[in-house]
């Protein structure tokens, strides 16, 4: 009877491992985010936090249905988030809340790799016949290690009508909008994984029954402060775990702000 118990626990587990190997794997980012608006060059609100995303891992067994494959961005989950303002500011975070990070499944380094992409030895990026980026490499001091690290920069406007876009599903929120700016980068450690990924965008808007247009600039960054990798199943455990604490501090990983946004926010106010 032993010997039948231990040979079934075998059988199970086994199974289990089984079942664990062809689960999709993905790579669990976690790391700080801050998203911040100047209106009128002036700093306007800032929002920051942490945050997770869940990216799939292309070498693991595809089980997923294609229906999960539909969006090109990756599952991210918010860990703890801060909100500022100006003192003047009305409250409508629009912009900034539409910007805040959202990794695509593609990273900038894998879409250069299309048909519309070539690349040069110099390290520029063409989008067809217009440069539109470029791949640079620099040594840095990440966690006391010396690191090469890799960041490809995207002016992803490029080959637009007049360099911009015209922001129609803005209308929804009475908006009339344009995108006159959106640049775009992200920089990798070895075996292009991502450590940190950085938006810089400039919109032109006026709400309707306004005249002039107000100029609005966004700048969206995230910062990876450590990686696993996990299983689908522990995905969903994760997914469905409750925050409890949303207290956080800024890793040692992210750089400073510029100066004047740094002492700008010193005077804004939470909302």
């Amino acid at each position: 009877m032993l010997k039948r118990s231990v040979f079934l626990s075998i059988i199970l587990l086994l199974a289990v491992l089984h079942t664990q190997a062809q689960e999709r794997k993905y790579m669990r980012l976690k790391g700080y985010y801050r998203a911040y608006q100047a209106t009128n060059s002036m700093l306007s609100y800032f929002i920051d936090g942490m945050m997770e995303f869940y990216v799939p891992l292309t070498d693991s067994s595809d089980v997923v249905s294609e229906g999960k494959k539909g969006s090109p961005f990756v599952e991210r989950k918010f860990l703890g988030e801060r909100r500022r303002k100006a003192p003047k500011a009305n409250g409508d975070d629009t912009f900034v809340r539409i910007s805040l990070p959202n990794l695509e499944r593609q990273t900038l380094l894998e879409s250069i790799k299309g048909e519309e992409y070539s690349t040069r030895n110099n390290g520029d990026v063409y989008r067809w016949a217009d440069k539109c980026g470029k791949i640079s490499t620099e040594k840095r001091k990440i966690n006391e290690k010396a690191e090469n690290v890799t960041t490809i920069e995207m002016d992803e406007l490029v080959g637009q009508p007049k360099h911009e876009i015209d922001m129609s599903q803005l209308r929804m929120y009475g908006i009339v909008a344009r995108m006159t700016q959106y640049d775009e980068s992200e920089s990798y450690l070895s075996n292009n994984l991502l450590l940190a990924s950085q938006k810089h965008q400039t919109f032109f808007a006026h709400y309707r029954g306004e005249d002039d247009d107000e100029r609005i600039d966004v700048w969206s960054e995230f910062y990876v402060s450590d990686r696993m990798t996990i299983t689908e199943s522990e995905l969903k455990r994760i997914k469905k775990e409750k925050n409890n604490v949303w207290t956080f501090s800024v890793p040692a990983v992210v750089p400073p702000l510029d100066k004047e946004v740094a002492e700008a926010w010193t005077k804004m106010v939470e909302y």
